[in-house]
């Protein structure tokens, strides 16, 4: 199938699923895997570098809840380079009426977990920091299970061990690459990075998340999409909430909605709508913080899928390049597995269920659904305001 015996392999993007799926190839014996991004390990423009993120088992799909139990078992596990980062301290799925779907189909399918429903009562009693008022007709389901892993140093240490395992990263401008490059016969043979660096492999991997839209036509496929993130300085406490936001207006790619990279704008922060109503979203809740300034804010890009699934499949157009992206929002929790799937779809043996699940699409749209993981409306940031260059002028 390869032209040599152990096919060197070439990752576009070093987040989550570029560096699983390093670090699952180098278990395997994969003895020529170079990873190329713009930025050392954790990479700043990856979704999963950040302070923290929830690992979390609750879920309305089966195999997306089956998924998250093996990942979380991986995140406990002495094989896995993550012991002690993992907090067990649960955590809340709360929703207004909008989620009540959704919360509901999380709760059908959590016979494998602890998620119960829990009112808000029962929350002021258990936690009487909130000491809000809960407009909007709460409905929340609580799960022992859960907690929260530091995602940025997670991302390191996954890295780490694959470079131990001898794979080879590439970062600055040597790693930032600027297109793709194919034979006459449309096989993808390797990527030019912006400094003309010429990278060749047997195998490609494109793993760039939020820019995938660059590197290839995502058409309706993938949408980049931020998370936008504040947090608070309490005793050492952090808090953080989330709005969704795109970027067709300000996008390199006419029609195709990028992430805006932190080495280009290191000075953009959150619109001031969001900011807004993340202030009333304070107010409702524990309304004494709804006055404290943000330690910081920020955007977090990622790939989003139509349908929520990951998109770990062969290209369509290109057999031996390879898609593992749309992380849609909820992929870092599979940190320590996603990986082994990227490496079983290009080795020909990934499981058919998953093979449906995470197949390119050709931007068709998903079954009609009241279940909606985001109620609230997703707006470009070109209708939004103040989120650009931000600090700079603060700091004049």
């Amino acid at each position: 199938m390869f032209k040599t015996q152990t096919p060197t392999v070439l990752i576009i993007g070093g987040g989550a699923f570029g560096t699983s799926t390093a670090y699952h190839l180098s278990a395997r014996g994969y003895d020529k895997v170079t990873v190329l991004d713009r930025f050392a390990p954790p990479s700043k423009d990856a979704a999963a570098t950040d302070i923290n993120k929830t690992v979390r088992l609750d879920y309305p799909s089966v195999i997306y809840s089956e998924l998250a139990h093996e990942a979380m078992n991986a995140w406990k596990s002495p094989s896995y380079p993550f012991l002690g980062l993992f907090h067990q301290t649960g955590w809340i799925m709360a929703a207004d009426e909008m989620a009540n779907d959704f919360i509901a189909a999380i709760h059908k399918v959590s016979t494998t977990s602890k998620a119960q429903y829990i009112s808000v009562e029962d929350i002021k009693k258990k936690w009487p920091k909130f000491t809000g008022r809960f407009n909007g007709g709460w409905n929340s389901l609580w799960n022992p299970d859960a907690g929260w892993v530091p995602s940025g140093e997670a991302l390191l240490r996954l890295a780490l061990a694959a470079q131990e395992n001898g794979v080879s990263y590439v970062h600055g401008h040597q790693g930032n690459v600027k297109k793709l490059f194919f034979d006459q016969d449309g096989n993808c043979t390797g990527a030019i990075s912006v400094t003309g660096d010429i990278y060749q492999a047997d195998i490609v991997i494109l793993a760039a998340g939020a820019q995938t839209g660059l590197l290839t036509n995502v058409k309706n496929e993938l949408t980049a999409k931020a998370m936008c993130i504040a947090t608070i300085q309490l005793t050492p406490e952090e808090m953080e909430r989330c709005r969704l936001v795109t970027n067709y207006h300000n996008s390199p790619s006419p029609g195709v909605s990028v992430g805006r990279s932190y080495q280009e704008f290191p000075d953009d922060r959150i619109p001031v709508q969001i900011e807004s109503e993340l202030r009333k979203f304070l107010l409702d809740v524990i309304p004494e913080l709804a006055d404290k300034p943000w330690e910081s804010t920020r955007m977090c890009w990622d790939a989003d899928s139509k349908d929520s699934n990951f998109r770990i499949c062969v290209h369509p157009q290109h057999k031996n390049l390879f898609i593992a992206s749309a992380g849609s929002l909820h992929g870092f929790k599979f940190l320590p597995t996603i990986g082994k799937y990227v490496a079983d779809m290009i080795e020909g043996r990934l499981d058919k269920k998953y093979q449906d699940l995470w197949r390119w699409r050709f931007g068709e749209e998903p079954p009609a659904s009241n279940i909606e993981r985001h109620p609230y409306p997703i707006r470009d940031l070109a209708q939004l305001d103040g989120w650009k260059g931000r600090d700079s002028r603060a700091a004049l």
